[in-house]
């Protein structure tokens, strides 16, 4: 008897929270949860107007946002942030990831987002095929500041994707949806079928000037401080004024990584 009462009101109970939600409240719940897809939808219509090809590329065919174009997001949508000073962790076979934190504000929102790469990561490796007679860098040939570069460059996108939820999980559709041809994206994903002449067959990135091969990181880069992909040697040239490269941008960001580290 004892647990048949239980059970009767525990049966009320629900029958009560199922009858007030039945009511206005659910239906303004529903409401919200429409402008809230709807103002998502329209941030990541307007984020992928804003950007081009040269923005993204290509990781196994999921387009990812680069740092020239986040920048370019953030500037649309007033985005700030502030980059603490990165930690390097050594292992003891001489590995070393760098760790990124910073602070992101839009508003009245603030957020904290954080950003790393290893040395261990197969791009810097690169990958060992024993049959190839390849083998994988050792950390001491790995260079410290491609991995540095690439761990503020995900805290940047980390942040401004945390903030801008319309921004993650894209994919090739949303591209074209946006007018964006993945077909002119570099990176990974469409071997042999890229229509960008500045990458070879699989994928990699060439320097502009002088055709040497170089990493996304430092096509990223270079886009983002002289408006060319180049090679480290082209970039000292165009700092120097030897090349139509514009270096403003360049010692601007040494100007503010030397006051972060």
């Amino acid at each position: 008897m004892c647990n048949q009462e239980m059970v009767e009101v525990n049966t009320n109970e629900l029958d009560t929270e199922i009858s007030m939600l039945s009511n206005d409240n659910l239906l303004a719940m529903a409401e919200q949860a429409e402008r809230r897809i709807d103002a998502i939808n329209r941030i990541m219509s307007a984020s992928l107007k804003i950007t081009n090809e040269r923005d993204w590329i290509l990781i196994g065919g999921v387009p990812y946002l680069q740092e020239t174009g986040a920048t370019k997001v953030a500037r649309l949508f007033g985005i700030g942030w502030s980059i603490e000073s990165p930690i390097l962790e050594t292992d003891t076979d001489g590995h070393f990831t760098y760790s990124y934190k910073g602070k992101f504000t839009m508003g009245n929102i603030s957020i904290e987002a954080e950003g790393s790469r290893s040395s261990r990561d197969e791009f810097f490796t690169g990958k060992e095929d024993k049959e190839k007679g390849k083998t994988a860098k050792k950390p001491q040939d790995i260079d410290k500041r491609d991995v540095k570069m690439s761990a503020y460059t995900n805290c940047i996108n980390n942040g401004i994707k945390r903030i801008l939820p319309g921004l993650r999980n894209l994919t090739a559709e949303d591209m074209a949806k946006a007018g964006l041809d993945c077909g002119k994206m570099q990176g990974y994903g469409f071997k042999g079928t890229s229509k960008n002449t500045n990458t070879t067959v699989n994928g990699d990135f060439k320097c502009e000037n002088c055709g040497a091969n170089i990493t996304s990181q430092e096509a990223s880069y270079s886009r983002a401080n002289y408006q060319k992909e180049l090679c480290r040697k082209c970039q000292v040239l165009a700092k120097k004024g030897e090349l139509n490269g514009n270096t403003g941008n360049e010692q601007q960001n040494q100007g503010e990584q030397t006051k972060q580290n």
